[in-house]
């Protein structure tokens, strides 16, 4: 479960990285605060992807530590 939130995480910085650079190629052409808020809401996404990737491996924990004490 962590290599996609690995590569998940990783699309997500290679898309920040992409709009950044063209903001830079650009010039004044991209609308810098539009690429900031852009950012932040990818920093949500990114954030909201991590909480649910820990939920399910509590989860999953849990649902696999009843097994193993039910089997003692």
């Amino acid at each position: 479960m962590s290599s996609v939130g690995v590569s998940v995480g990783s699309a997500l910085f290679w898309i920040w990285q992409m709009l950044m650079s063209t903001e830079r190629v650009l010039g004044g052409l991209a609308h810098p605060e539009k690429i900031e808020e852009m950012d932040r809401e990818l920093t949500k996404v990114i954030e909201d992807f991590d909480r649910a990737v820990n939920v399910e491996a509590l989860r999953l924990a849990k649902e696999t530590s009843k097994h193993s004490f039910t089997s003692i």
